[in-house]
């Protein structure tokens, strides 16, 4: 390590991780506006309670289907997220209201908040030392913590409960 960088790194509190930090949300922020772009309003939400449901599928698969492999977890998820995506023309009616000016923020917030969640979802059934490869501590902290998993597994719920005013 070069002498400056441990001499920065106590001035400023960043770790020698921060690149790889910043790139990382940089690059999940750009994927999720991506993803709510061209998903819309409507697939969207879809997606959002099927991945609540594919997770409800994951526990109470038997563990011996799961302990076939460290990646059944995830991969399981996946394929049912994929599964229930595809099947769900118009299972549920609920979509992000386009009334007014407000469709933007209302799909870029929740387009945020469910890649949030989905890759909270994916860090947390994936095996820890697979996670650490590839992602830094600060990431695993945001996404992959007990207290993020919670976070990000409810807030998008909420979320719905302002974003979507069609009653009003």
């Amino acid at each position: 390590m070069m002498p400056g960088i441990s001499f920065l790194e106590n001035i400023t509190g960043l770790s020698k991780d921060v690149s790889a930090d910043f790139s990382f949300f940089f690059l999940f922020a750009g994927l999720s506006l991506a993803l709510g772009f061209f998903l819309g309003r409507f697939k969207l939400i879809n997606i959002l309670i099927n991945a609540y449901i594919a997770l409800a599928f994951i526990s109470v698969i038997p563990t011996t289907i799961l302990l076939a492999s460290d990646y059944a977890k995830a991969g399981i998820f996946v394929l049912l997220l994929v599964f229930l995506t595809a099947i769900d023309k118009r299972l549920f009616d609920l979509h992000i209201s386009s009334a007014g000016s407000d469709l933007f923020w209302r799909l870029i917030v929740m387009s945020l908040l469910v890649s949030g969640m989905l890759t909270s979802m994916l860090l947390s059934l994936l095996p820890r030392t697979v996670t650490q490869s590839f992602v830094t501590e600060h990431v695993a902290l945001v996404f992959a913590s007990p207290l993020a998993s919670i976070v990000w597994f409810a807030v998008p719920i909420f979320a719905l409960l302002f974003i979507n005013n069609r009653l009003k």
